[in-house]
């Protein structure tokens, strides 16, 4: 069941985030159908808001294009340490502008990605993440929530926890990796 805010609710919480409401540190909007439109006005807000620290957005109907305009936020905020972006329609194109993100941002610290539908679109979406773990040295936690990871993709995230000091939890929920693969990311992860 979808519980739609209505535009007026919607924008008054936009305005509270562009004011830098102190009260609003955390917002969960999960399941509320605001899809790429709500999406761009989130991501506006973002870019001069520095108190909220939880933003949840699963269940939106969020695509490349809302991916994109939160990537872009996320490049010039330094306020929002979670982030989860679970069960929308983001593809390879918009897991790729939220990777190019996470090289730049620095307050990020526990992320939920995007969940996918294949092997294969989880499998790049492992590889876009990896590349950027490699650099980023502020995520402390990362969920792949259903993303229909193989072998293939753990072994990019095994080979990027070896450069990455940060991240001190990976979770895989749903996922399709050998138990000698979870071991050997349970080692470089701990």
């Amino acid at each position: 069941m979808t519980n739609i805010l209505n535009k007026k609710e919607f924008n008054q919480i936009i305005e509270r985030l562009k004011a830098n409401d102190k009260s609003l540190t955390d917002l969960y909007l999960e399941n509320r159908n605001i899809g790429d439109s709500g999406a761009k006005k989130i991501a506006e807000a973002l870019k001069v808001n520095n108190i909220l620290k939880t933003l949840a957005l699963s269940y939106n109907n969020i695509s490349d294009k809302g991916a994109k305009y939160i990537a872009e936020a996320l490049k010039v905020n330094n306020s929002l340490t979670r982030l989860d972006l679970s069960y929308n329609n983001i593809s390879d194109k918009g897991t790729q502008e939220l990777a190019e993100a996470l090289k730049i941002n620095n307050t990020l610290k526990d992320f939920v990605l995007p969940s996918k539908k294949t092997s294969d679109e989880g499998n790049k979406w492992a590889k876009h993440i990896a590349e950027a773990l490699k650099v980023n040295k502020s995520l402390k936690g990362l969920w792949f929530i259903g993303n229909n990871i193989s072998d293939e993709g753990a072994k990019h995230i095994t080979e990027a926890l070896k450069l990455n000091t940060s991240l001190t939890e990976v979770n895989f929920w749903s996922d399709n990796i050998s138990p000698y693969l979870i071991n050997k990311l349970n080692y470089c992860n701990g």
